[in-house]
């Protein structure tokens, strides 16, 4: 898990500032498509991933070659983030073959992992456009249509979360957009990496828990208050950052588990144990702290000697169950 210090600040200030985000218009629904590489990319492969969707075609005379310019301008701007993808759909898919993508994509120096060019079946992608993304599309098949002019249809880019969910739309002409744009794709980037962070939080509690407990059997009473209270600390941003994410972000939509069902009653007996134990650890670590800070000794060590293992196993399986979640099963 590559994440810093700054990355929690910035994310746990986001979750306390209560930032909504960019406002959820519908959903994307499933869709298979063609990349310009010859694979096959669904829904399911954008899943926990920022989308920026944008429909062009190759030949098209009008604002086509803008938009795409100035994807390229957003992409450079955002920089190398894989969870961050453009898409460009074509509108133009008898013409826009695979092979004509490539090359259209290698104008724009397009980074084949962060950048898509689908095509696919013309119905298919028509659909797609006005049932999903409540965009408008028509093929002109008149006699007098203009070469370049072989399709109407929206300059607008699409964002969409990492659960399909469109957040919003934007001028694909009028780089004065890009800014606002970008700032919602990091806000919404900053959404999916809080798992990564909740397990990064849990990490932290395990270590002051461990930390305080050799402290004070050293009989290090301040290192071990400080250790013991900065643990309740970070758990209690843990608690604030796992609520806003699954109750925010993902609405209560619980997060599928997709490993096998080998594995699976492992992570459902380790998930089950962790949360039934979290529900105790909050009171007692509260508890603990009040004895221990009002001098009861006694009754804190008592207290204590149940708590700290409780509170151990619930931070170290909380980084199980992302370890489990989302390195070792994550979804296609």
């Amino acid at each position: 898990m590559h994440i810093s210090s700054r990355s929690i600040l910035v994310a746990v200030v986001l979750v306390a500032a209560g930032c909504s985000g960019p406002e959820d218009l519908g959903r994307v629904g499933d869709f298979s498509l063609t990349e310009s590489s010859g694979r096959t990319v669904t829904q399911a492969h954008l899943s926990r991933k920022v989308s920026v969707f944008a429909f062009i075609f190759t030949r098209c005379a009008g604002p086509c070659s803008q938009v795409s310019y100035n994807l390229s301008q957003l992409r450079r701007q955002l920089g190398p983030q894989r969870d961050v993808v453009l898409v460009s759909v074509t509108v133009d898919p008898e013409y826009d073959t695979p092979e004509v993508l490539q090359q259209y994509a290698a104008r724009y120096q397009a980074d084949p992992q962060g950048w898509l060019f689908l095509t696919g079946e013309r119905d298919v992608i028509y659909r797609l456009i006005r049932q999903d993304f409540y965009l408008g599309v028509d093929a002109n098949e008149g006699p007098d249509r203009k070469p370049g002019y072989e399709v109407d249809h929206s300059s607008k880019l699409v964002l969409v979360d990492g659960r399909g969910h469109i957040r919003g739309y934007y001028s694909g002409t009028d780089p004065d957009d890009l800014p606002k744009l970008a700032r919602q794709i990091q806000f919404l980037a900053w959404q999916n990496r809080l798992p990564a962070v909740n397990a990064v939080l849990n990490s932290t509690s395990a270590l002051l828990l461990v930390l305080g407990y050799l402290a004070v059997r050293r009989k290090w009473i301040g290192l071990h208050k400080r250790c013991m209270l900065a643990a309740l600390l970070v758990s209690a941003l843990f608690l604030t950052s796992y609520l806003y994410y699954h109750f925010v972000v993902r609405g209560g939509e619980p997060t599928r588990f997709q490993g096998p069902d080998g594995v699976r009653g492992v992570y459902l007996t380790i998930l089950l144990s962790h949360t039934l134990l979290a529900v105790v650890a909050a009171p007692l670590a509260l508890v603990s702290a009040y004895l221990g800070l009002s001098n009861r000794l006694p009754r804190h060590v008592r207290l204590a000697r149940w708590t700290l293992p409780i509170w151990l196993y619930v931070s170290v399986t909380g980084v199980v169950v992302y370890w489990m979640l989302y390195q070792a099963y994550p979804a296609p």
